[in-house]
């Protein structure tokens, strides 16, 4: 899985495209290590128990990745800082977990999700994907609700009640039983996690891997004007966890879909130069496998993204367009 689930999910790895068998998950779930909530929470989920491998899958991975937000709002906003960069950071949270919402909300539109299935006795791809994308929506109400009642006096931004949540963003009445409710658990010992000093990606602006006739030069592809912001954002793709330290490609299960997008949003954003200039021969137009095979030599063979990239030029614009509006990292790049 690539780098925030809560979107991922959505658009990069879907439910309904996961033909995992029930064995598979099963051992997946053994991998599992326990994630632990940094401080007692305000609000918890009652939500229906799984019975499947899959489900019981996918619940400990947002449940998971719901930890992780949890514990890094809580270090960040509960540190001593000033109150401008407080707020900053308060603000940053509420658009990220605001557009869980959104995203959420759009999901279960287009793609016509009946989200009383969740709660049949029956077990197929549609009520898989019901239940999942209905614990994944209160794992995001949830989140919000956690960020405001603890920090909201760092932002003027509007205070929701879960009532509201479910009335303004998901255009729906809320349910008789809250599945989001008041926290009624033993209190947790609050532990603050060390940050540790990360590792240094050193950006190149420029070629590092032996001479190949058949891949364009750094200078050759990539625009003068933009090598600058190219190496930062390089410096972005590590840390996003596609590239390692050693610009090597991250095989995780997303990125690869990831780093098409990034490269479709280059070429749209005039990275590339539109020609190859020659000594003694007329120029010639820079072509899409000019672009993938770059990255796929500048990343390592296992980073072709060849594929991913033609279709997200061609027959798959849409899905192009909704995962740069769900990842702010892709949509920010000019």
């Amino acid at each position: 899985m690539a780098k925030d689930l809560f979107i991922d999910l959505l658009y990069v790895e879907k439910v309904t495209d996961d033909k995992r068998t029930e064995n598979q998950f099963k051992e997946l779930l053994k991998g599992f290590k326990k994630q632990y909530l940094n401080t007692t929470p305000k609000y918890e989920i009652d939500f229906k128990k799984a019975y499947s491998n899959k489900r019981k899958y996918y619940l400990k991975l947002i449940e998971n990745e719901y930890i992780k937000n949890f514990n890094q709002i809580n270090d960040a906003l509960d540190a001593n800082s000033t109150a401008d960069h407080l707020s900053f950071l308060y603000d940053n949270a509420h658009r990220k977990f605001l557009n869980y919402l959104t995203q959420i909300k759009n999901y279960i539109s287009d793609n016509v999700i009946v989200e009383s299935l969740s709660l049949k006795p029956i077990q197929n791809d549609k009520s898989d994907e019901a239940y999942i994308i209905s614990f994944l929506k209160a794992n995001a109400m949830m989140l919000f609700m956690e960020l405001q009642e603890r920090f909201s006096e760092l932002s003027d931004a509007e205070i929701y009640t879960i009532e509201e949540l479910h009335e303004v963003f998901f255009n729906e009445e809320p349910p008789q039983e809250l599945i989001v409710k008041s926290y009624s658990g033993a209190e947790i010992k609050t532990v603050r996690k060390q940050v540790k000093q990360s590792s240094i990606f050193n950006a190149i602006q420029g070629d590092f891997r032996k001479e190949n006739n058949d891949v364009l030069s750094y200078n050759a592809l990539i625009n003068k004007i933009k090598q600058r912001e190219f190496a930062k954002l390089e410096e972005l793709l590590n840390e996003k966890g596609i590239i390692d330290d050693e610009y090597n490609f991250i095989k995780d299960r997303g990125n690869k879909i990831l780093l098409a997008a990034f490269m479709v949003k280059l070429t749209e954003t005039k990275y590339f130069n539109e020609r190859i200039f020659f000594d003694s021969k007329p120029s010639k137009k820079i072509e899409p496998k000019h672009i993938y095979k770059f990255f796929a030599y500048r990343y390592g063979p296992s980073s072709n993204a060849g594929k991913e990239y033609r279709r997200f030029l061609g027959t798959e614009k849409r899905a192009y367009q909704k995962l740069v509006e769900a990842n702010f990292w892709l949509d920010q790049i000019k």
